[in-house]
């Protein structure tokens, strides 16, 4: 019963249509142009790759993207399509006027972020934060999947000391 209790709070928590949580969407604009900075950037045109290194940063809209080090992966046409960051992850989301203002914050060791699928997996010691009007709950487990459109997460825990039990994820109201 308790199990039921719990999964029932997570979905209610992560549903696209809770006002206090909104899910776990992150605001995003394909569309908008992709910028990147860093200290050392190199393009590998023959590869359709770049690698930055060095307080990597990358944009697009409202959402941007921190770390130690990034590989973005070109298609055949010249467009992003994936999007690996490493070391001290951090992605950020300006929610914007629409949901009352504020940020939300994902952090994590690793992130893969398929621009064509529009899905963002974020790995090892994964915590999701608000800030602004969004204030009410964290989130945190070792990894996490969003569909960046439509809100739908999967998180999964961490796992236990001698790795015989399942981890566990956690989410905290306030």
């Amino acid at each position: 019963m308790r199990r039921v209790l719990l999964l029932w709070l997570l979905a209610w928590a992560l549903s696209p249509a809770c006002s206090h949580a909104q899910g776990l969407r992150f605001a995003t604009d394909a569309n908008a142009p992709l910028t990147a900075t860093a200290d050392k950037v190199i393009w590998q045109q023959a590869k359709a790759r770049a690698d930055l290194s060095g307080k990597a940063h990358i944009t697009q809209g409202p959402l941007s993207m921190k770390a130690d080090a990034m590989h973005l992966l070109m298609g055949p046409n010249g467009e992003a399509q994936t999007l690996v960051a490493q070391g001290q992850v951090v992605v950020l989301s300006n929610m914007g006027p629409t949901s009352k203002g504020g940020e939300r914050r994902a952090d994590a060791d690793t992130a893969l972020y398929d621009l064509q699928a529009n899905t963002l997996l974020l790995s090892g010691n994964v915590r999701v934060s608000q800030s602004g009007d969004l204030q009410g709950g964290k989130v945190s487990g070792q990894s996490l999947k969003i569909d960046m459109q439509s809100g739908l997460a999967h998180i999964l825990g961490t796992g236990s000391q001698n790795n015989a039990e399942p981890g566990r994820a956690r989410i905290e109201f306030e």
